[in-house]
């Protein structure tokens, strides 16, 4: 299935992610690139994503229901146990919380693109959830691709100067 492609403003807008491993860490720096407000619940945090989530609301301990307010405008279960995180959307569902699983695309209400922002230009991409590897791959290319044209913006204006 095909999802459309909408971007939204999300400055300002309250956003759980349950989980605190490689994936959310990535998931957590694209955010913050469009300044929401993140709080991530992860029953542990490595050293390391504490150190990158410094700026964030950090809660270490399990995720309960109670963490799930009306105050998220989305949630991010990116947990490594395939269950918890099927049942954090479904409780999202029940609350109109818009919610995206790392383990089931099925779940998803909607796709975590991968990002390319340059400037004035955001790109996101995004599959049907059957490939991942083509689309970091398709993101990757399109990066190199507006950093050039970034670049070559740059040496332009240097010339004219």
């Amino acid at each position: 299935m095909s999802y459309f492609p909408m971007f939204i403003d999300i400055e300002g807008k309250h956003i759980l992610v349950v989980g605190a491993g490689k994936i959310a860490l990535r998931r957590v720096q694209t955010l913050l690139q469009f300044r929401a407000r993140i709080k991530v619940i992860a029953k542990e945090i490595p050293k390391e994503q504490k150190e990158a989530f410094h700026l964030l609301v950090l809660e270490e301990k399990a995720f309960e229901e109670s963490d799930l307010t009306e105050a998220f405008f989305l949630v991010l279960a990116a947990t490594n146990v395939k269950k918890l995180n099927h049942e954090i959307c479904m409780l999202c569902r029940k609350r109109k919380i818009l919610a995206n699983t790392a383990t089931d695309r099925t779940d998803c209400d909607f796709y975590f693109p991968a990002v390319a922002v340059q400037e004035e230009l955001v790109v996101g991409i995004t599959g049907d959830g059957s490939d991942h590897r083509k689309v970091a791959e398709t993101a990757a290319r399109i990066r190199k691709v507006l950093e050039m044209e970034h670049e070559e913006k740059n040496q332009s204006r240097q010339q004219r100067e």
